[in-house]
């Protein structure tokens, strides 16, 4: 149990890691200028620019852990109780069309499926983990990211009429989210099998 506890430290703190990285490639940061130190008061609102944009790039960051956390919760319940993950319920729980509610669940089994083998893993880093799970080749390790991707993308689909409802601007945000967390994980890869 001590082992996955640490395993499960290694997998949150680089899922933290990630959404953060997306996070900036996602979101504009505020630019500070040399001239606004000149010109208090919009230095100012350079200030409440930028506490909203902290604000909203923690928020990003949550939200995109939620379900990672509630995956990785079910894979670990699942080793301890010596059964397979079960992210049905998860799905369910959401509040979702049926339609959407099925790539949830697709994409929750995912993620569960990919914490389990990590959880069975050894080392004391994310790379390590990776490497002892998914061996010394990155074929079967990108086969999970491209996996992965295609379940976001799929999730995003199926909810984007009920989100573009809500607010403008919204598929290209999430265009720009899928290009930027594929990217990342490419990148993630290589960084890895380097």
């Amino acid at each position: 149990m001590e082992k996955s506890d640490s395993i499960k430290s290694i997998i949150l703190a680089h899922e933290r890691q990630f959404a953060a990285k997306l996070a900036s490639s996602v979101m504009e940061k505020p630019k500070l200028s040399s001239w606004m130190i000149f010109i208090p008061f919009i230095f100012i609102f350079y200030f409440q620019d930028f506490s909203k944009y902290k604000k909203k790039r923690k928020e990003f960051i949550e939200n995109h852990l939620l379900s990672r956390r509630k995956a990785l919760d079910e894979a670990r319940e699942a080793l301890l109780d010596d059964r397979k993950p079960d992210t049905s319920a998860i799905a369910n729980q959401a509040g979702l069309k049926p339609k959407a509610a099925d790539q949830y669940g697709q994409f929750m089994a995912i993620l569960a499926d990919h914490y389990t083998g990590l959880l069975k893993g050894a080392g004391d880093n994310y790379t390590g983990v990776i490497k002892s799970v998914y061996g010394d080749r990155p074929g079967d390790y990108l086969f999970f990211i491209n996996r992965l991707n295609n379940a976001e993308k799929a999730l995003n689909a199926a909810l984007a009429p009920r989100l573009k409802k809500a607010q403008d601007g919204v598929a290209a945000t999430i265009k720009k989210i899928e290009k930027n967390a594929g990217n990342l994980r490419r990148a993630e890869v290589k960084a890895i099998y380097s």
